[in-house]
């Protein structure tokens, strides 16, 4: 699995009907598990959430609303670049963080196998009270 530090720039993002992806690439799965309304932390919830990206996925460039994520791999192997910062190969239970305002500019299964993850996002309730796609903010969107 390559880890060459891509300049976000250099990433083709196109529209496909009404998805962003990578060009060439297809998208990831995301699915909510769980959503928790802790009381002792008013104004914000959990949410609990299952990515699977099929081989050669990748997601396009993007932010988290906000959120703080905290994300396990459950299958496979992942590559992640935040920010500006060197790509991280994530593998079967190992762990990574997101802190708020985080640029995720790369997230990919360079491999033959699928990969899959679980996030736990802690993020504000006015974020997500117009919906949860509120939680996945695409550069792409943004920039439209």
């Amino acid at each position: 699995m390559s880890s060459a530090t891509i300049p976000v720039s250099d990433i083709k993002v196109v529209k496909f009907g009404d998805t962003y992806q990578v060009e060439g690439r297809p998208r990831e799965d995301f699915e909510i598990i769980s959503v928790f309304h802790p009381s002792n932390l008013p104004g914000k919830q959990i949410i609990v959430g299952r990515i699977s990206m099929d081989p050669n996925a990748a997601s396009p460039p993007h932010t988290h609303g906000g959120a703080a994520v905290v994300a396990i791999t459950i299958e496979g192997t992942v590559l992640n670049q935040m920010n500006d910062e060197e790509p991280i190969v994530r593998r079967k239970g190992e762990i990574w963080y997101e802190g708020p305002g985080c640029h995720h500019q790369r997230s990919e299964n360079n491999t033959q196998e699928k990969v899959s993850f679980v996030a736990v996002l802690v993020v504000d309730d006015e974020v997500v009270e117009a919906g949860y796609q509120n939680i996945f903010v695409l550069d792409a969107e943004r920039e439209a």
